[in-house]
């Protein structure tokens, strides 16, 4: 897929042919199900022009550009993933050290930066969705954290694109996925960074992360509810094994189920200090195998979204022993977090 070029420009320069890729943080204000699309007729261009979006973002490479001379205030947006994944992941990985960093003092959480991160996101997955599964290759050990909500926000908002979710929902999906983890920064950092096995003490410390998340963003940060909800529940089980409360099933909300399958699969495929990496292959058989722990429906079109079959139960997928001793089920969020400083 060749690279985009993104051009912000003012709503009334919008024309028919344009393709909009994305309208930044205005996106909750836009009168379309889809955040990218080709304007196709005059009566979605009045419905741009009559909204309340003030800007948009539009891609040359897949429509026709301003007519005439253009905006001064038109400006050009840095494709941040023209090098591949690894300069997004970059830009990424310190904006979100900087999220995490600031939801532990005074100021709270900036939704402004989790916005904009999303935005990079975005932009990665409109352009080259096959660099997503890339990007548990890239992390490093130092960063591995906060790349790891990168990696889980962007498998998200694949697998949402996939299942043809709408457009706004398909952002929130993304917000939640980046955020999931953002309680861990007031988990104690001795059991954050433990080398080897929790204590079964520890084990219930750690698990109190969902909640505390879920406080941090119900108070003040002005992200939707359903971002809170995906935190708080991001490590329920559809058998009830999970936590924080036990749901069953349908208790669980689909957009919560969506973001532990992505969370899982991509600390299953991820190098950490403590294990070595499952291909996509080997985590997908694990993953086929936890009965009682996805939804399986949602698994399956899961892997379909990211090209793998249905693992074949005849072989015999990686014992999560090869892991981590002492694993039985993946609660594989309980890795080692880098304490944001």
């Amino acid at each position: 897929m060749s690279n985009s070029t993104l051009l912000e420009i003012d709503k009334n320069e919008a024309c028919v042919g344009m393709f909009i890729h994305g309208f930044g943080k205005q996106w909750l204000n836009s009168p379309f199900a889809l955040s990218q699309f080709k304007l196709s007729s005059n009566d979605e261009l009045k419905a741009l022009r009559e909204s309340s979006v003030t800007t948009v973002v539009i891609d040359l490479s897949r429509g026709v550009g301003p007519r005439g001379s253009a905006s001064a205030a038109s400006k050009t947006r840095q494709n941040l993933v023209s090098g591949g994944g690894a300069a997004a992941l970059s830009q990424a990985t310190g904006m979100v050290r900087s999220i995490f960093s600031s939801a532990n003092s005074p100021k709270g959480i900036d939704r402004q930066q989790v916005e904009a991160v999303v935005d990079v996101v975005d932009e990665l997955i409109g352009t080259r969705p096959t660099a997503i599964l890339n990007l548990t290759k890239l992390k490093t050990k130092d960063e591995m954290s906060f790349q790891h909500s990168i990696a889980v926000c962007a498998l998200v908002g694949l697998f949402a694109r996939h299942l043809k979710l709408d457009g706004k929902l398909v952002r929130m999906l993304c917000l939640g996925g980046l955020v999931h983890d953002i309680g861990k920064v007031r988990i104690p950092t001795a059991i954050l960074t433990k080398n080897g096995t929790l204590t079964a003490e520890e084990v219930e410390v750690m698990q109190t992360h969902p909640r505390k998340g879920y406080d941090m963003l119900a108070r003040g940060s002005g992200l939707p509810d359903l971002v809170a909800k995906v935190c708080l529940h991001h490590h329920e089980k559809v058998d009830g094994s999970g936590y924080p409360a036990g749901l069953k099933g349908e208790e669980i909300s689909v957009a919560a189920r969506i973001v532990a399958i992505c969370d899982v699969f991509d600390a299953l495929t991820s190098v950490r200090p403590y294990k070595r990496g499952a291909t996509p292959e080997a985590a997908a058989a694990m993953m086929a195998t936890w009965q009682g722990h996805f939804d399986q429906m949602l698994l399956k079109q899961f892997f379909g979204c990211i090209g793998l079959q249905w693992p074949d139960s005849r072989k015999r997928p990686m014992e999560t022993t090869d892991l981590q001793p002492g694993l039985s089920q993946p609660d594989l969020d309980d890795f080692q977090f880098a304490t944001p400083t």
